[in-house]
């Protein structure tokens, strides 16, 4: 099967989870290891509700233009398909619907953190993440949860823990890279599927 078709077929899956037997169907296919790791999004399907709310309430004049959707018609299925639309190749090696891009090498994988780092830390984005997800008692939501695979099995994926970005020395909100409730309590980085 092509990846064009299991990119289809992934089309409005939002979750790794839901799409694991794809996921490791698709992955015995191509070539995933240390030099051509897997990049994978676990979408915070109502935390993104929230966010494109308080987004479609910001002047549409300071949005990104990347954002190809613009407020206040912004939602939540077109800023994901946005975010991965300004990821995909070449950035990144392959688009899997919106959970994966792979393969990648070490470059595109670069690429693709570096970008997502340059994309959360945009103004307009902070700002609708600060009005919708607030940080409360130290907890801090996230848009996306986001792993890295370097062999063929989803079950092995490895969440991304990457420390705030810093603005006039205060640190910025993490939209795309952190650990949530999916990581196992005995090993931050182990994805509990």
């Amino acid at each position: 099967m092509s990846a064009d078709s299991f990119d289809e077929r992934l089309r409005d899956v939002f979750s790794f989870r839901a799409a694991i037997p794809l996921l490791d169907e698709y992955l015995s296919s191509i070539q995933i290891d240390d030099d051509d790791p897997a990049f994978l999004f676990d979408w915070q399907e109502d935390n993104v509700n929230a966010f494109v709310a308080a987004a479609n309430g910001l002047n549409a004049a300071q949005a990104p233009p990347w954002l190809r959707t613009r407020p206040p018609l912004i939602t939540a299925s077109s800023f994901i398909d946005d975010v991965v639309y300004r990821l995909q190749p070449p950035l990144a090696g392959g688009r899997f619907g919106h959970i994966m891009l792979a393969p990648n090498n070490q470059q595109q994988y670069g690429a693709i953190v570096g970008t997502l780092i340059a994309l959360q830390n945009d103004a307009f984005l902070q700002n609708a993440m600060q009005l919708a997800l607030p940080v409360v008692n130290n907890v801090e939501r996230y848009l996306a949860v986001t792993a890295h695979l370097t062999d063929s099995r989803v079950h092995n994926a490895r969440v991304n823990t990457l420390p705030p970005s810093l603005q006039n020395g205060h640190p910025l909100r993490r939209l795309f890279i952190w650990c949530t409730v999916i990581c196992a309590p005995t090993d931050p980085t182990a994805l509990v599927i």
